[in-house]
């Protein structure tokens, strides 16, 4: 991995910063979202060269082969889990810090088993802290890309606005159940869903739950 102190003691706030300093290789680079906190390792993707569009990406999660149990507790989801090298998601509470100012935009990429991919992009991209557990918010009408909508699906389908679920912490608008133990994973379900790019993960064909092995970014 590589670090780029700015000065003792401090590094970038994020991997858009690290392009702004010049650097604009893919990799796995040490970024400090919050400068009261330890700094963190994280994976940059260059989007010039990925996506045909300027800007760094920060990758906070990854799929690629089902080998990481996203079914995890509400602590797990927390502070992050699995490689970098690999999959993983970075954690709630860096989501948190990494949006908690300035403007963002999420990412996400979908590719399938003969390699087409599908993205969507959404502006004003937060995450709030775990007081408000971890409330994901998104401007659905600035969608933009070609993979569909799914996070602003219809009005029992909405994930904007929408507080975190784990199995052990039921946040959901489902009041006959708990999406995230039905559906095996943490995620910003409504009542359940429209998108859950944390679910199970098959290995061929299914008419449910999307399956993807590309980042969110």
């Amino acid at each position: 991995y590589t670090a780029v102190p700015l000065s003792a003691g401090l590094y970038p706030q994020d991997c858009h910063e690290i392009y702004q300093l010049g650097i604009k290789e893919n990799g796995i680079y040490t970024i400090q979202p919050d400068p009261k906190k330890p700094a963190l390792e994280v994976q940059t993707l260059n989007a010039q060269k990925m996506y045909k569009s300027g800007g760094e990406w920060t990758v906070f999660q990854r799929r690629f082969d089902g080998q990481t149990d996203f079914n995890r507790t509400w602590q797990e989801y927390c502070d992050g889990f699995g490689s970098l090298q690999t999959e993983h998601w970075l954690g709630n509470a860096v989501l948190y810090a990494l949006t908690a100012s300035g403007h963002h935009t999420l990412r996400i990429t979908l590719q399938d088993w003969h390699n087409q991919t599908r993205h969507a992009n959404y502006n004003n991209f937060k995450v709030a802290g775990e007081n408000q557990r971890y409330m994901f918010r998104l401007t659905a009408r600035d969608y933009h890309g070609d993979a569909g909508n799914a996070f602003s699906y219809s009005k029992q389908y909405n994930h904007d606005g929408r507080a975190f679920s784990t199995y052990d912490r039921d946040h959901d608008r489902y009041a006959a159940g708990n999406c995230a133990r039905y559906y095996g994973a943490g995620w910003w379900f409504d009542s359940c869903l429209a998108a859950n790019l944390n679910g199970r993960y098959y290995h061929g064909r299914y008419s449910g739950d999307i399956c993807d092995h590309s980042p969110i970014i």
